[in-house]
């Protein structure tokens, strides 16, 4: 199915590519064991149960050919969007012993170059991910090797700004056009899994940079856009929250004396598609006070499911955002994925529109306010709650959503301050 945007009405409302959690694994073989994440052939694999097919596998990370497949797909519906949001997580999914500093920064590199390839003079503003560094998720107060090298990779379409305040930490901003910034945050200081900064306040100086900016953008009257990979809040797929203990609370408060300047903020990490509300201050919600803020989360391209964990894999996933170019709202978005398992069966990836936004949810944009009446209308109509909760996974059929998982895809939507979520589970 083709999908072209033609509706670019005066030039108001214009596209931007979201792209993330693409973990294209480079020794991914047609013929591969699952069960050997289709890296090597096996006797089983040859003889018994059948190998990998060259399209994909749910137990496997990105194959060459979904990856040029997806890539091909975002050209013919925008060959030149506004810019390109990358929210990192570039390598496989492997584990230490399987990877080292070359590998990794071969990783960012093969995908710096094919975003460039695809897109060429099209601005890029990525972010760093929790698998884009060696050992897998530990990450540092720089300056480091892994800040160094890929502040040098990334020069091209960063600022000398930007460059040194990502070989300190990380993080940059960068002013898109006059009135508008996008600020990039290195949330994988705080990820759970990130040992590095747990005995630190504030890692690289991050949190009071963003005060910093934020005010400064206050004051010059910009709108401004909040990337990262990983999110705040309650992971609805892996059972846990995204962040440390004593980070999750801390980064959302950073964000609320700027709510009014602040459009959005959109994250990869958890492979899903979702959203979730934000409040000044976290005990909003208990008088009924509308959000203040809206954080998007993505899907991922990489089909991957993680076997020691109870969660489903997904289909692969694409996102086209749609934002007003004056006001630089976000109005709507489209979702794109392509049907693995139908895939496999016809040896062809037909690209798809899932849904759109505003029609999904039924609303006229996707501002907080709007985003709130999508949540009390998933809350409220049980078919919304059921569609949400299968889109959460880009149309990979699930075993349905029973009380439990209503209770944590309605709290992780509404309440990513750690307090708020937990007395959420017992209300609902």
């Amino acid at each position: 199915m083709d999908f072209l945007f033609m509706d670019k009405i005066n030039k108001i409302i214009d596209n931007n590519r979201h792209i993330t959690d693409t973990h294209y694994d480079f020794m991914y073989i047609e013929g591969g064991d699952e069960d050997k994440q289709c890296r090597e052939i096996t006797y089983k694999s040859k003889y018994e149960k059948g190998g990998a097919s060259s399209i994909g596998n749910y137990k496997c990370d990105t194959s060459f050919e979904l990856l040029q497949s997806s890539f091909e797909y975002m050209v013919k519906q925008e060959e030149k969007p506004d810019f390109i949001i990358w929210t990192g997580d570039d390598p496989p999914h492997l584990g230490n012993s399987q990877l080292n500093e070359t590998l990794i920064l071969q990783s960012i590199t093969n995908m710096t170059n094919l975003i460039r390839g695809y897109f060429p003079d099209i601005p890029i503003f990525p972010s760093i991910g929790n698998h884009d560094s060696y050992p897998q998720h530990q990450i540092g107060v720089g300056p480091n090797w892994l800040f160094e090298n890929v502040a040098q990779l990334w020069s091209p379409f960063l600022s000398n700004d930007s460059i040194e305040t990502f070989k300190l930490g990380g993080y940059y901003t960068e002013l898109v056009s006059e009135g508008f910034r996008i600020i990039s945050l290195n949330t994988v200081f705080y990820y759970n899994e990130n040992r590095q900064c747990l005995n630190l306040t504030d890692p690289a100086g991050q949190l009071l940079w963003l005060n910093e900016t934020l005010a400064n953008s206050y004051l010059a009257g910009e709108r401004v856009w909040i990337i990262g990979h990983v999110p705040p809040g309650y992971n609805e797929k892996y059972d846990l929250f995204n962040f440390h203990k004593q980070f999750n609370d801390e980064y959302l408060f950073s964000f609320s004396q700027y709510s009014d300047i602040i459009e959005f903020h959109i994250y990869g990490h958890e492979h899903t598609d979702t959203f979730r509300l934000f409040y000044d201050d976290p005990n909003d919600h208990i008088n009924d006070i509308e959000p203040t803020g809206i954080m998007f989360l993505s899907p991922s391209l990489t089909p991957w499911m993680n076997q020691f964990l109870p969660a489903l894999p997904n289909n692969p996933g694409l996102r086209l955002y749609e934002y007003n170019i004056t006001t630089f709202a976000l109005l709507d978005y489209y979702q794109f994925w392509t049907n693995l398992t139908d895939n496999i069966i016809t040896g062809n990836i037909d690209w798809m529109l899932e849904y759109r936004a505003t029609e999904f949810f039924n609303t006229f944009d996707l501002s907080p306010i709007s985003m709130y009446e999508a949540y009390l209308l998933i809350q409220s109509v049980t078919s919304q709650l059921i569609q949400f909760h299968f889109y959460n996974s880009v149309s990979y059929p699930t075993k349905g959503c029973d009380e439990i998982c209503k209770k944590i895809q309605l709290c992780s939507i509404r309440h990513p301050f750690t307090k708020g979520f937990k007395e959420c589970l017992v209300e609902i």
